[in-house]
């Protein structure tokens, strides 16, 4: 009788570990992910696009990904904080610290290099303007050129208030628009509530759990007890 209960009592031991083996494990996933996504958050800022001054190549409610770390060159796209616009805004680079930057006759100039702007949504109408770049300004424009508040209005770009530069627009190639990444967060802040409330209570309920088993014995059989 006295191996039975052994047995009885291992079987019960191996389930609980297993039990909580599992859970252990779907905890340290759940935190992995988190710590992902707040990692990846952080380095690769989202941007939705609001209005049509980048039109044709991002549109109102494309869903961009940028990259701090990334090095900018003329011509990349950059997610932009706007003292003075007060948002935040995405445009094309025209010109790095240190350029002069010419607009002649609709016709964008970069240190007296006339620009080939295949990006631009339709023909430039705008004024003529004159700028030498200091150290830290970026000259930054959006490519539907005649529906865009950029540098001609603003002013350069300083570089601290560049976030990043864009590398991938998650709706046309991924099919991904702000509102599924809306219901991504809604899942991940509820599935954040639930591991809370589950750490919680499980402190509380747990060891009361394993000492109701821990006295749980098992019950046999007049049979198997004449066996024995």
């Amino acid at each position: 009788m006295n191996e039975t209960e052994n047995i009885s009592e291992e079987t019960t031991v191996d389930k609980k570990e297993k039990k909580f083996s599992i859970v252990d494990t779907l905890q340290f996933l759940f935190l992995l992910a988190v710590i992902a996504l707040i990692i990846f958050i952080r380095q690769m800022p989202l941007f939705t696009v609001d209005g049509n001054s980048m039109n044709n190549t991002y549109t109102n409610g494309d869903l961009l990904v940028g990259d701090k770390r990334a090095e900018i060159a003329e011509g990349d796209i950059l997610i932009i904080y706007s003292d003075v616009l007060r948002e935040r805004i995405v445009k094309r680079c025209i010109g790095l610290p240190g350029d002069q930057v010419d607009i002649k006759d609709n016709v964008v100039y970069v240190n007296g290099k006339a620009l080939t702007e295949n990006y631009i949504a339709e023909p430039m109408n705008t004024s003529d303007m004159s700028i030498r770049l200091s150290d830290n300004e970026y000259f930054v424009m959006g490519d539907n050129r005649n529906n865009s508040t950029d540098s001609r209005e603003i002013g350069p770009i300083q570089k601290d208030k560049i976030e990043a530069k864009v590398t991938h627009n998650l709706t046309k190639q991924y099919h991904i628009t702000p509102v599924h990444l809306k219901w991504f967060k809604r899942i991940v802040i509820i599935g954040a509530a639930c591991y809370i409330i589950y750490t919680i209570l499980g402190s509380f309920l747990l060891p009361l759990f394993s000492g109701k088993c821990d006295t749980d014995e098992p019950v046999h059989s007049d049979h198997d007890q004449t066996e024995q």
